[in-house]
Parts: structure tokens; C-alpha cells; sequence
């Protein structure tokens, strides 16, 4: 029997096998481009390898495409296959694989929990727990699977440091914001190439409306995450929601163009971003141009993938902001999906995903009573659809504007007042408020 390099057992060929694989986990943890060629070196070494085929898998899902999700099943459907001899703790990965690929994400989760306590030290799971947590908008979870863990984990485990960085995030997530600029320092001290640490940080000044502290953070430690996968743009959209705050519009639309754009991109991920940052722009009263087309040409690949109802709703904003039926037609698969798929996404999508896309696409086209009666029932649930704070705060932003446009006063003064009890100095929010009639 081998062992990982924190101490698991883990059923493969050879000790070459089981390097690839701790490379391949590190490279996942850390946010590095070479996860996937990292994965092919473990096949290539050991083409039976269980705990391979599992990985395949989760990679796939992670993708959060429709034809990949298919890939995925495969991959799941390949590691069962070679599970006879596998451990305790592989099976249970093999389980959550099957269940992630068909859509049950709670049972994946709840599989990835059961690894944790007897394997606290599986790092595999703690970030794919951590990863289903936050989907579920579940910010308790996403925190407690990490400190529930710390027992376990010394400054001298491997990838210390990235476990630190969940916890950063977790403690953000969850408003302990001084407890997340500790464990996010330190997680960047252990390992200065931590994009998730860096980021978790780059969280607690957003939500503390502190915009120059914000881009020195990020600015001071571009050479640990600019040679991160896709993940990188997600670091400069949060230095370009700090911008906005500070009203540099035009060198918002510069980085947008040179450093957050990516003609060549079709993960979800820079999708979401590049929606989010455009349609802020376009709330602070700023032309965006034709952006939106080019950015529509990527969301029309993707409208039957519901995936996650995050994605979608973000889908809407894009789609409708270049006009034509594919906003309807996203709405549409939205709604078969609801009636005919039985998975857990289903469920977020007929609950919150669908009526929130419905509002998004009633803004774009100006029937903003529809925004505030479809919103406001539902604005304390949209957490169930995923997303972080600083994400799902455009939601926020668009309802407090429709109710403005819409008329409705007396709603739009307590929005803003609740906004500025979050964000008291924040200039949109005052901005907002005085045009609802609060003064001072």
C-alpha cells in the first residue's frame, strides 16, 4: 500500500503514480493552469489508478458545462469499475463522484463530510467540500468543514497554508472579518502563491468598503496570482469593484478590455465576471459600449447547460443586454429543465434561479414593478443560490435601482437605508439614498 504525501493510504501502481497525484492535488489547491497535465502524468503512470478516474471526474464537474457533465458520469462510471480493491476512504470518493456527476450535490457533499471524519487530512475533500458548501450558499458550512479540520493540520502538513486560505474565506463569508485577515495573512505567508488566499482577503476589504487598502492588497501580490488558471481574472475583477468605488471608470474599461476580457474563454467563472463588471458599470451610469455583444456570443453556447442557477442568472443579465430572443430562450430551457430534471440544482433553479433570471431580463427591458414584486420576497433566499457576498450584492444594487425607477419610494428608502447600514460611506449607496429622499 502507498501513502500520499500526508500520510493516506491510497491504492495505486507505484510511487511515481502517487507523486502525480499529490502534484495534481497541489496544482488544484493552488489554482495553477498544470492541473490538467498533472492529471494526464497519473494516468500515464498508473492507468487503473481509482482515485484517477475520480479526479477526472470531479474536474469535469467543476467545468460546470451540460456536455461535460456526460464526461463526467463516464469518468465516475470508470473508477467504480476499479474500486474493488480500493480503500475505505477511495470508495467514498468513487460515491461522491457518482453522485456530483447525477446531479445529487447534497449526497456528494455528505460523502465528502464522511471522508473528512476519519480523514481530516484529505485535502481532496476538504476543498470540494468547502467548493459544495458555497454552492449550497451555505456560509456556515463552508466555514465550520474547514475549522472543524484544523486539529489535524500543522504549518508543516502539506498545503498548510491552502487550507488556511479556505478558512479566510470561510470566516469572510461568514462577517468575522478580523478572523479572516488573520488566517488569510498567514495562509500567504505559508504559500505567497495562494489565489484563494489572496482573494479571501481581497473579500474582507470589499465588504469593509475600504477600496484603497483593497487594490494595494491585490496590487502588492499580482506576482503570486497573475500565473493562476482562469481564476487570475477573478483576482482583477475584485481590484476593478474597488475601482468602480472610487469612480475610475475609464480605467475600469481599460482593464476590462486588457486583463479581464478574454476572446478566448468559455468558462463559466469569467462569464459571471464579466457580466457582474459590466452591469455595475452600466449602475453607475456608464456606457459599456458593445461589450455586451461579444460577451452574449459565449452566454449563447450555454443556455440548456443549468448547471448551476448562479451561472444562469448571469446568463440572463448578458443575454438580455444584447437583445434578441436568446434571453427568452434561456428562460424557456430554465423552465423545461425545472419541470423534467429531478436533481438538487432543479430545485435552487424553480425556487430562486428562474425568478431571479425572470426579473433580470424584466430590468434589462424596463418593467421594473415586475424587478421589485419578483425580488423582494425572495432577496434573503438568494443565497441559496450560491455565490459569495461581494457576487450576489449586484442583486442588491439592481433591486434598489428598479425600485427607484419603478417608483416606489417608500421601499427604495429602506433599501438604501439597510445598504447603508453595511456601507455607510460607500458613494453608490449614498448616491441612491439621496434620490430616494434620505438626506444626510
Amino acid at each position: 500500500m502507498f501513502h500520499d504525501c500526508r500520510g493516506l493510504e491510497i491504492t495505486a501502481a507505484s510511487d511515481v503514480a502517487v507523486a502525480a497525484f499529490d502534484k495534481t492535488i497541489i496544482s488544484y489547491l493552488g489554482i495553477q493552469p498544470d492541473a490538467g497535465p498533472n492529471l494526464k502524468a497519473i494516468f500515464e503512470a498508473d492507468p487503473d489508478m481509482v482515485m484517477a478516474h475520480v479526479l477526472k471526474s470531479y474536474f469535469f464537474m467543476l467545468m460546470a458545462t451540460r456536455p461535460l457533465q456526460d464526461r463526467s458520469q463516464k469518468a465516475a462510471a470508470d473508477a467504480r469499475l476499479r474500486a474493488d480493491g480500493a480503500t475505505a476512504r477511495e470508495q467514498l470518493h468513487v460515491d461522491a463522484a457518482e453522485h456530483w456527476s447525477h446531479g445529487r450535490k447534497r449526497a456528494a457533499i455528505a460523502s465528502w463530510e464522511a471522508i473528512l471524519v476519519a480523514n481530516p487530512l484529505d485535502a481532496l475533500a476538504l476543498r470540494l467540500a468547502h467548493h459544495g458548501h458555497f454552492y449550497e450558499g451555505d456560509g456556515q458550512n463552508l466555514r465550520d468543514t474547514i475549522t472543524r479540520r484544523m486539529f489535524a493540520w500543522t504549518p508543516d502538513t502539506p498545503g498548510y497554508g491552502y487550507v488556511k486560505g479556505m478558512q479566510a474565506f470561510g470566516y469572510e463569508e461568514t462577517h468575522n472579518y478580523e478572523g479572516a485577515l488573520k488566517a488569510g495573512h498567514e495562509a500567504v505567508e505559508c504559500i505567497p502563491e495562494n489565489p484563494w488566499a489572496i482573494h479571501a482577503v481581497a473579500h474582507v476589504h470589499e465588504m469593509r468598503d475600504e477600496p484603497d487598502t483593497g487594490i494595494a492588497w491585490i496590487q502588492k501580490n499580482q506576482p503570486n496570482w497573475i500565473a493562476a488558471n482562469n481564476f487570475r481574472y477573478h483576482l482583477w475583477w475584485h481590484r476593478m469593484l474597488m475601482h468602480i468605488d472610487r469612480a475610475e471608470y475609464d480605467l475600469v474599461l481599460k482593464h476590462y478590455d486588457e486583463d479581464i476580457w478574454d476572446p478566448e474563454s468559455d468558462e463559466y467563472l469569467d462569464h459571471v465576471n464579466n457580466a457582474a463588471l459590466l452591469q455595475r458599470l452600466e449602475l453607475h451610469g456608464q456606457d459599456v459600449g458593445e461589450r455586451w455583444d461579444a460577451l452574449a456570443d459565449k452566454c449563447r453556447g450555454h443556455k440548456t447547460d443549468q448547471s448551476l442557477a448562479f451561472i444562469d442568472v448571469h446568463h440572463a443579465i448578458s443575454l438580455s443586454a444584447a437583445g434578441g430572443d436568446d434571453a427568452k430562450e434561456l428562460l424557456a430551457s430554465m423552465n423545461n429543465y425545472v419541470e423534467n430534471s429531478g436533481d438538487d440544482n432543479a430545485r435552487s433553479t424553480e425556487t430562486l434561479g428562474l425568478p431571479l433570471a425572470e426579473a433580470l431580463v424584466a430590468y434589462r427591458e424596463g418593467d421594473y414593478d415586475f424587478v421589485v414584486d419578483t425580488m423582494l420576497p425572495i432577496r434573503y433566499e438568494l443565497h441559496r443560490i450560491g455565490g459569495s457576498h461581494a457576487q450576489r450584492d449586484l442583486f442588491s444594487m439592481v433591486l434598489i435601482d428598479a425600485t427607484l425607477k419603478s417608483g416606489r419610494t417608500n421601499v427604495a428608502k429602506m433599501l438604501t437605508s439597510e445598504r447603508l447600514g453595511r456601507l455607510p460611506q460607500n458613494a453608490w449607496s449614498l448616491a441612491k439614498a439621496s434620490a430616494a429622499g434620505i438626506e444626510g
